[in-house]
Formats: structure tokens, C-alpha cells, sequence
């Protein structure tokens, strides 16, 4: 699917989002109901929410901010949700798929379309339904491992 001009104003702010990150692998969100931002945040360091929304992970994903900020302000409308990882050399966009469980907790909402960034400035727009998550993060691979080495295999 094309990415419209207003596409890409959407996740140059997005960007923007992405430059508040205090995290490593810097991550913006904003989301859009009618051509209208209704939300945005970024990535960030924390582990817990009573809202359930923020599993077991090493960091709140930028989706998962911005989702959780719609849930708080119940905001139900058809969504787009604009995705964006900022390269932590210069301004240009790096690959910002969301992970396997992002995009399960995203089925609990009203999303329409994801726009998210590739490598070399490059953004992938896909209805929700036809995206395929293929990704864990790299918080969750290490709480994994982490508990292989305590427990052992099974």
C-alpha cells in the first residue's frame, strides 16, 4: 500500500516523538483518527502498568504508550498507528515493525492501518490485519534467556 503525503507528515512527527526517547533504540508513535492525531508518545523505561498493557518488558513500547493514553481517554475510533525508529547518529528512520506481542495487544483496539518505518528512510503502510509480526524484541529475548539460565531446560 502507497504511503500519502499525509502519511509521511504523520510519521515525521512521529520522528519527533522518537528524539524524546530516553531509550537506546529510540521509538516514536502517534496515532490518527481522521486525519487528527488523538495521541503520541515514545519508548521508555517503564515496566509495569495496572492496565496490563505493559507485559513482561524490559521497556513500554512507543504503540503501547499510545495506546494505553487512548484506553485512559477511551478513544475507540478507526485508528492509524505511525510508527517510527530514529537512528541514534543522525535523523533518518531505521526498522520499527512492531513485535509479536505489540501487535497482539494492538487487536484489542480499532486499528485500521500500521505505518511504520524501514532502513533507509523508508515507510511500509499495511492494514492491520495483513500485517505479519516476525519479531521479538530484544528485552524480551533476554528475560527469556535469562530465565533458561536460572531454571535450566525442561
Amino acid at each position: 500500500m502507497c504511503c500519502s503525503n499525509s502519511d509521511e507528515r504523520f510519521a515525521d512527527i512521529a520522528l519527533r516523538e522518537a528524539r524524546k526517547s530516553p531509550v537506546q533504540f529510540r521509538h516514536g508513535c502517534v496515532a490518527v483518527i481522521g486525519g487528527k492525531i488523538v495521541e503520541r508518545g515514545y519508548n521508555n523505561y517503564q515496566t509495569y502498568s495496572k492496565d496490563g498493557l505493559i507485559g513482561t518488558s524490559c521497556s513500554c513500547h512507543a504503540e503501547i504508550s499510545v495506546l494505553r493514553k487512548c484506553l485512559r481517554r477511551n478513544i475507540t475510533g478507526k485508528m492509524n498507528l505511525y510508527i517510527v525508529r530514529l537512528s541514534n547518529s543522525n535523523d533518518d528512520m531505521l526498522s520499527s515493525s512492531p513485535c509479536k506481542e505489540c501487535y497482539n495487544i494492538m487487536g484489542n483496539f480499532n486499528i485500521r492501518n500500521i505505518i511504520y518505518s524501514e532502513n533507509n528512510n523508508i515507510l511500509i503502510k499495511t492494514k492491520y490485519n495483513d500485517f505479519k509480526p516476525y519479531h521479538q524484541t530484544s528485552g524480551k529475548r533476554a528475560i527469556i534467556e535469562n530465565r533458561v539460565q536460572q531454571f535450566g531446560n525442561f
